[in-house]
């Protein structure tokens, strides 16, 4: 008999041999599989023992693998229909006449990480599982808490069809079963303070579990099992902090930089989508109330001039925030209702922010002081707003704020207009982005604006009026000595990387 080492028994990345734990859900799904025609669908956050599971029942009910089709959503995130994806797989054509006799051969078809498909193909299976069940073909689809709502939402007539269970997290009894498994089969015993700190620390998320008990384990120096009297092994999170990190930076600390970055492409970043994510990580919640934010980020400022600004900004890092949730790789940790919460779907992620010193991620992001919730303020006449128009939208590509009056109607309709965009080029812009053209000193609104835009100028340490040119004009208080970039020569995209650059590099 092989000697037990302590990777046999406590191991996150692996089926857990010795230490599985039968989830109270267990007699439902071994019932839902033992009813012909069901198709199931297991959802739950990241770690919580979704494929382990899976694993066990056909374990359990003695499948032999190669009764199974075995399809991993992440190999075929950027296929659109489900047929082009059993196609590939399978090697056929992508037609539910080709694909449909093999797979009526096998007892089940398991779709794992099923919520990294792509979109179309996501909604074409959900479509045509209620002509596979007919065709006698069984699925077990693995994902996200939202997979099964996803499915039904496609074809409400699923339901008797398909059984839904979603693996939340477990209970202390489950995580003591799982730790005295383990204690057992190495012959140790953790101190009964520390299980208290892994039962709260955990989250109920078996890995986690596993993640706790290995680390413990090497810092305790047990590395297979115990020969004679059982090792008494007395740890706490505090004393592991560095070494849990460690295993989990790999899978989060990037995407939590980026987060922390939020749209924003270029170096220097407005700090407000950090006091976000910084917010979010000194609070315990795994829901966190906008209006919370808003109070802890904004509300505490107590000037009132730096906490409108600073209102600004948060709200316009909240307008971003979920194209930016999804453009980080965070959708299936993170959820934003607009307006109403921030929820973390991934316990192992609200573990890892517990435990994360946050001064590590404002290291990695170059954090200018949001003074200025714009970076920008547009000034043109009317008769260009088509270029202007290109230029915010290249900008906002960027992840640039700007301050853009048809972006900006529910903030300025009511408001003394000359009062409120005085303020807002005076104080809340870094930069003032002048397009001149013949019609612009014709104009009273744009005189108006660079009016403003020449006094701020001269208070201003740095330069803060950047003139483009659009065509042959002369502006009376722009001096020709004033660099500037003519649009005739250079186009839209080119003026918006300068921009980026200076943004970046503000004293070159």
């Amino acid at each position: 008999m092989n000697e037990i080492v302590l990777e046999d028994v406590f191991n996150e990345a692996k089926y857990p041999e010795i230490t599985f734990v039968y989830p109270k859900e267990y007699p439902y799904i071994k019932s839902a599989f033992r009813a012909e025609g069901k198709h199931i669908t297991i959802s739950g956050p990241s770690g919580s023992g979704k494929s382990t599971l899976v694993n066990r029942l056909l374990r359990d009910f003695n499948i032999d693998m190669n009764d199974i089709e075995m399809i991993n959503g992440r190999s075929y995130s950027k296929v659109e229909s489900i047929f082009e994806v059993f196609g590939e797989q399978l090697k056929v054509g992508p037609t539910f006449k080709d694909i449909t006799p093999i797979l009526q051969k096998r007892k089940f078809v398991i779709i794992d990480d099923f919520h990294h498909l792509g979109s179309g193909a996501r909604r074409e299976l959900a479509q045509n599982l209620k002509l596979w069940h007919e065709n006698k073909v069984r699925f077990i689809i693995v994902g996200i808490a939202s997979s099964a709502t996803e499915l039904v939402g496609v074809d409400a007539e699923l339901g008797i069809r398909n059984d839904p269970f979603e693996l939340k997290t477990q209970d202390e009894k489950f995580i003591l079963d799982l730790i005295s498994l383990g204690e057992k089969a190495l012959n140790f015993r953790f101190s009964e303070e520390f299980k208290k700190e892994i039962v709260k620390g955990s989250n109920g998320v078996p890995s986690i579990v596993h993640v706790i008990c290995r680390t413990a384990c090497v810092a305790a120096g047990i590395e297979k099992a115990v020969q004679g009297e059982p090792q008494i092994v007395n740890q706490s999170l505090k004393n592991l902090k560095d070494s849990v990190l460690r295993i989990f930076n790999a899978k989060y600390f990037e995407k939590v930089v980026g987060l922390a970055k939020g749209k924003q492409q270029a170096k220097s970043v407005h700090n407000t989508y950090f006091d976000i994510i910084s917010t979010i990580a000194f609070d315990n919640r795994s829901e966190i109330p906008v209006e919370y934010l808003y109070g802890k980020i904004v509300g505490e400022i107590k000037d009132s001039k730096q906490r409108s600004r600073k209102a600004t900004s948060f709200y316009n890092c909240l307008k971003n925030l979920g194209e930016v949730i999804e453009r980080k790789g965070l959708s299936d940790i993170l959820l934003y209702s607009k307006g109403g919460y921030i929820a973390i779907e991934d316990p192992s992620f609200r573990f890892y922010l517990n435990l994360l010193d946050m001064s590590t991620v404002r290291s990695k992001v170059h954090v200018r002081d949001d003074q200025y919730p714009y970076d920008v303020a547009v000034s043109f006449a009317g008769e260009i707003r088509h270029i202007v128009e290109s230029f915010v939208t290249h900008a906002k590509e960027r992840g640039l704020d700007v301050f853009y009056d048809f972006d900006q109607e529910a903030q300025l309709w009511g408001k003394n207009l000359r009062e409120k965009l005085s303020d807002i080029y005076a104080n809340d812009a870094l930069y003032m982005v002048v397009f001149l053209s013949k019609s612009y000193p014709e104009k009273d609104w744009p005189s108006f604006e660079l009016a403003i835009g020449k006094k701020v100028s001269m208070k201003r340490t740095n330069e803060y009026l950047l003139p483009v040119r659009v065509d042959d004009v002369e502006i009376v208080g722009i001096k020709d000595t004033i660099g500037l970039v003519d649009l005739r020569q250079h186009n839209v995209e080119y003026i918006v990387n300068l921009l980026v650059q200076k943004i970046e590099n503000p004293n070159p």
